[in-house]
This record gives structure tokens, C-alpha cells and sequence, in this order.
């Protein structure tokens, strides 16, 4: 993010994976570094704009979906650096994030467990 280097080469393994725990932690997703800012409403609801192009956007201008996760031009889902983190084509038609599902095979909402 700085520009500073974290690893050298020599500290990659075979795979070129960088060392643990750094290795397990690019795989996390956290749905809260792509959420917009937004104020709400008595029950909670986010109060989502449009800007001057009739585009979703949140209180400090940035592209939102309907949905109200940080977007780019192209409609992917980008995090709070501006970093892809969803293609466009892994979002529902409405701009929400892929449904997940528990190994019972029932279906959950991310914003089910963002507190």
C-alpha cells in the first residue's frame, strides 16, 4: 500500500506464497472494506444517493451499486484502497454480493454477519 517492500524473494516459498500467517490472510474477505459511507435511516437502512449523473453514490462521492458496495467504472466491486476485489460478473444483477452458503447447504446473506 506504501510502496515498501514486505518480503524478498528469498523468503517466498516454492509456490511463490509469502510466509504464514501472511499466506492465509489474502484469502479473507471482509464485507466492510467495500461498503460505501452512508448515513441512515430510524431503522437502520442506509440512505443511498445519486449523484449528478443519476449514479448511486455514497455521502463522499464514490460510485456505489444499488446495493450500496463501492464500485468502479466497469461495475466491479472495489474495496476502501480502490482494489478490485469482485469482477462485475460474480455480483447479482442488482449489485449485491454472491449469496454464500454453510456446508448444510443453507443460504446466508453477507450483510446477515457484518455487525
Amino acid at each position: 500500500m506504501n510502496g515498501e517492500k514486505m518480503f524478498s524473494a528469498k523468503d517466498l516459498d516454492e509456490k511463490g506464497e509469502v510466509p504464514a500467517p501472511f499466506n492465509v490472510e489474502k484469502h479473507n474477505f471482509n464485507p466492510h472494506l467495500v461498503r460505501g459511507d452512508f448515513d441512515y435511516d430510524r431503522n437502520g437502512k442506509a440512505k443511498i444517493d445519486k449523484d449528478a449523473s443519476a449514479a448511486y453514490a455514497d455521502k463522499r462521492g464514490n460510485r456505489v451499486s444499488g446495493r450500496g458496495y463501492r464500485i468502479d467504472q466497469a461495475g466491479n466491486v472495489l474495496d476502501n484502497y480502490n482494489r478490485k476485489k469482485l469482477d462485475k460478473a460474480h455480483t447479482t444483477s442488482d449489485g449485491d454480493l454472491p449469496k454464500l452458503f454453510n456446508y448444510n447447504g443453507r443460504r446466508f446473506d453477507v450483510c446477515d454477519i457484518i455487525g
